[in-house]
């Protein structure tokens, strides 16, 4: 029975100073800097997915129909793609290579390339319905897009020829 008391009082201890700690306003005052507010936001609507690219640079995707590509820093987005006719659903980097694709409910995906044009580099058609689902190998080769029309499709991204199609018994991929 001591051996719980013990435990017991420990675990009250603890209690007391994480609510002390959260008393004084630390984790409020560090959130309430101004470092973000310095910036126009990425999007000027909702932000539908997001994606780390390099340690300091995010990707991400929005209602607004356009890709960011933003400091983790200093909240300032450094390039913007458009192209999409409606919301972008995912957004995706390669691994190694400077590219990033996008999906939407515009039924498309898009390839940008980093140091490229804002518009798109390569353009994939072919979905019935919007686009959820988006992989890329790591050279950025081949893409994998899953959509709500059933079926999930293999791209080649230098043609952005459909390489291969399969039905899948679910609509959501």
């Amino acid at each position: 029975a001591g051996h719980w008391r013990a435990m017991g009082k420990l675990q009250s201890k603890i209690s007391f100073h994480s609510t002390k700690y959260r008393a004084k306003g630390s984790v409020e005052q560090v959130g309430s800097s101004s470092t973000s507010q310095q910036h126009s936001p990425a999007h000027s609507d909702g932000v539908t997915s997001v994606a780390a690219l390099q340690p300091d640079l995010c990707v991400s995707g929005g209602r607004d129909k356009s890709v960011a590509v933003c400091s983790w820093r200093s909240g300032a987005a450094l390039r913007r793609f458009l192209g999409h006719e409606r919301e972008v659903t995912k957004v995706t980097p390669a691994l190694d290579s400077s590219r990033v694709f996008s999906a939407s409910r515009d039924k498309t995906v898009m390839m940008w390339e980093l140091h490229g044009a804002s518009g798109p580099s390569q353009h994939f058609p072919g979905h019935e319905l919007v686009v959820t689902g988006l992989a890329v190998s790591p050279d950025a080769s081949q893409l994998c897009t899953g959509s709500r029309d059933n079926t999930v499709c293999k791209w080649d991204t230098e043609t952005g020829e459909c390489v291969g199609r399969a039905t899948i018994s679910r609509n959501l991929v």
